[in-house]
């Protein structure tokens, strides 16, 4: 077989240009783009009269702030947020509200008619992704599942109050909303962990964050990822490049079996970049984009040897790219075995015979439906079985 082994000192999200056709589902296998970042939640229930007065009389003895807990009991266990309260005045009544809390705001009020109403407001920008899952959770708890919030004095003198039963009455979409961005957090805090990266909520989510928070999760849990790409480019120093220029006159433009190795790769997730280490990228085919009438101008005036030159390639025949991380989880050589089998199977061809037919460009093999998809997995097939 034809291949080509190529190092290259990095490769970043802008070396590569996504196909800008493909659907959504598969851009976004874990996220959906149209989570708002911005938006806070609000949950409120009204309360007893006589419990609401007691609550407050028992819970503020002085005009310093009151140290207290707000928890959630439910056959799933107990969620709690530990807030710090106080005694306000108002026009109509008084309220025990928390004090300096951004990420929460919850408020006991009491008009003159003794009537009460609980409220709580969320807001996780600025956050710690583990804290802004937390208080999610809790949101959740609150509106999703049956149990009871009680709130807790927690000093000079204990003393805990039954507030309302729940679910508290929520609004279908608000609550499918909250759902929404528990995934987003569950999958940011997973990211999070396993590449040691501290997140912080941010106060936009765009689609090219969603893009690579998808991207690295892929890479995290399979340690692979296929991509679907237009074109992609290769920084290269001299020897790569001579090495490259060698080739194509040699073999010409077109590459079979390409191999790319590079020694990192990092992609941006909200203003923080996320480093996946060294990977191979495999490619069935693809055309040397640059000519190489620029090569060799480049190569004959460089002045600094530390320089590089980016090659330019394109898929043939629209091949996707596979690349294998060496840091993380390494795809099953058994899996990937079994789904070559199902090719073979379904087309009556020998893996070895499809691959020769393949890069003699013979007739019969324009008619296989994701032919790129078989070269891709024999490509990491024979990655996996070099232990590269």
């Amino acid at each position: 077989m034809a291949s080509s082994q190529l190092r290259v000192s990095q490769i970043s999200a802008e070396n590569l240009s996504d196909a800008s056709d493909l659907p959504t589902e598969e851009r976004f296998a874990a996220l959906e783009a149209s989570l708002s970042a911005r938006k806070n939640s609000h949950l409120d229930s009204a309360l007893p009269p006589g419990l609401a007065r007691r609550v407050v009389a028992q819970m503020v003895a002085t005009a310093r702030p009151v140290r207290g807990r707000l928890t959630v009991k439910s056959e799933r266990g107990s969620i709690f947020l530990d807030v710090s309260l106080r005694l306000e005045n108002t026009a109509s009544g008084f309220r025990l509200v928390t004090v300096d809390a951004k990420e929460i705001s919850f408020v006991l009020e009491v008009d003159a008619n003794e009537r009460a109403t609980l409220k709580f407001d969320t807001n996780y920008v600025g956050l710690e992704i583990s804290k802004a899952l937390r208080l999610a959770h809790f949101w959740h708890a609150l509106s999703g599942q049956e149990g009871i919030l009680c709130l807790d004095r927690l000093g000079p003198d204990e003393e805990k109050f039954e507030l309302a039963r729940l679910p508290l009455p929520t609004d279908p979409s608000v609550k499918s909303a909250e759902e929404d961005r528990i995934r987003f957090l569950e999958v940011l805090d997973e990211v999070s962990k396993a590449t040691n990266t501290e997140f912080i909520y941010p106060s936009e989510i765009e689609d090219e964050d969603l893009k690579s928070l998808n991207r690295v999760l892929k890479v995290t849990r399979g340690g692979w990822i296929a991509l679907p790409i237009t074109d992609f480019t290769t920084p290269m120093n001299s020897e790569g490049v001579q090495n490259v220029l060698d080739l194509a006159i040699q073999r010409g433009e077109v590459f079979n079996g390409l191999a790319v190795t590079a020694t990192w790769e990092r992609h941006k997730i909200f203003g923080t970049w996320v480093d996946l280490g060294p990977s191979v990228r495999h490619i069935s085919k693809a055309r040397l984009a640059t000519p190489p009438s620029e090569m060799e101008e480049w190569l004959a005036s460089r002045s600094d040897s530390d320089s590089s030159f980016d090659i330019r390639w394109v898929p043939v025949n629209e091949a996707w790219i596979y690349v294998v991380y060496h840091e993380w989880p390494k795809p099953s050589l058994q899996a990937i075995r079994e789904d070559i089998r199902e090719f073979e199977e379904e087309y009556g061809r020998d893996s070895n015979e499809f691959r020769r037919a393949w890069e003699s460009d013979e007739e019969w093999t324009r008619e296989i439906k994701d032919a790129d998809v078989w070269l891709t997995l024999l490509d990491a097939e024979h990655h996996l079985k070099s232990g590269a």
